[in-house]
């Protein structure tokens, strides 16, 4: 096989990988700097916490360790188009020179393996930011609700449709819910598996909705579903139309279905 098709394949894995994670990417994409254009091997755009992140890469299918100078040329690359992360992928590893220049910079220094070995952890520690974000959105939206005028208060609560713990047509299984996810995404934060998940179908002693979540993907998963399922029992709330649906039909099916599951069988 010749240089340049191993390149072109070494970009190819490159992208497929950082496609894996959720990054929409493209291969030899040129984008236009303050100071010139320039061929990016790779490029990755994700949307986080609201914020678009746009990741460039270098790759280097070589025989030989990078050295210092191209480390700091990709640098000058990446502060000139603004990319968040620029990461050098490549298979004969780097220089101690280059390895220097990398510190305290927004560039990594990788090859296939120890990117994926590595950077789950840092884009679950992404998602876990706007995660966070988004839970302490909504523990404030539903705490405003006390914030409103009696009638307007009445009238809102009167919508409630969650679960009702000790009868109360309330939204504090909600609140329990957000509060425990929270406490659990902090927990995974610290790497100590399994975590309790309480979801919002719990009893009303609270023995149904405990169950254990045992990774990052899981947990990732179940959190996003439940707070399109709080949003929405929220949204429902404050907003007007049928008021006559169950709190059941606004959690995401793929959500109900996975509890099930677990609960047919909690060892699995």
């Amino acid at each position: 096989m010749n240089q340049g098709k191993e390149w072109e394949e070494y970009q190819i894995k490159v992208s497929d990988i950082l496609s894996e994670f959720g990054f929409a990417t493209k291969v030899e994409e040129v984008i236009e700097g303050a100071r010139g254009r320039h061929e990016i091997d790779v490029t990755a755009r994700i949307r986080y916490a609201g914020i678009d992140q746009l990741w460039i890469v270098e790759c280097k299918k070589w025989k030989r360790p990078v050295p210092k100078e191209r480390v700091l040329a990709f640098s000058s690359i990446v502060d000139d188009v603004g990319a968040d992360r620029g990461l050098i992928f490549a298979e004969g590893g780097f220089q101690a020179g280059a390895v220097r220049a990398s510190r305290n910079s927004s560039i990594t220094l990788t090859n296939l393996t120890d990117f994926v070995s590595n950077s789950a952890n840092e884009l679950s520690s992404i998602k876990v930011s706007d995660l966070a974000r988004r839970i302490a959105e909504l523990e404030n939206k539903f705490h405003s609700i006390w914030d409103l005028d009696a009638d307007e208060r009445n009238r809102v609560n009167s919508r409630y449709i969650g679960p009702e713990p000790f009868g109360l047509k309330q939204p504090i299984a909600v609140m329990a819910c957000l509060g425990m996810l929270k406490d659990s995404l902090e927990t995974a934060s610290f790497d100590r598996w399994p975590v309790p998940y309480r979801s919002l179908d719990q009893d009303e002693d609270y023995s149904n909705g405990l169950i254990d979540v045992k990774n990052w993907d899981g947990l990732l998963f179940i959190a996003e579903k439940t707070l399109e399922a709080c949003d929405r029992i929220y949204d429902h709330m404050v907003g007007a139309g049928n008021s006559h649906l169950r709190w059941q039909d606004l959690q995401p099916p793929e959500l109900t279905n996975l509890l099930v599951s677990i609960r047919k069988n909690p060892s699995g």
